[in-house]
């Protein structure tokens, strides 16, 4: 497995060790209508919209939300503390 921030298939891959770290995917939505979506792997729902288009998002569910062209990856990052 890569290291953060290489990718596989346009994906970041990240090692476990990083997942259970704590790190992100920012998630930029590219749409105007609130859209929400439920994580893959975590059943977590994430909410976009044209006033918050940029979403926290376990990488995990990653590549179940990001080949939809409404949403693009910004950046890779940890959880920060309260979030």
């Amino acid at each position: 497995m890569g290291c953060c921030g290489q990718t596989l298939g346009g994906l970041p891959t990240l090692t476990q060790r990083e997942i259970d770290d704590g790190v992100r995917l920012y998630v930029e939505y590219q749409g105007g209508q609130i859209v929400r979506v439920k994580g893959s792997v975590t059943g977590k729902t994430y909410v976009f919209s044209g006033a918050s288009r940029i979403s926290k998002v376990d990488p995990r569910d990653g590549p179940g939300i990001l080949p939809d062209r409404r949403f693009r990856l910004r950046g890779i990052g940890p959880e920060k503390d309260g979030d």
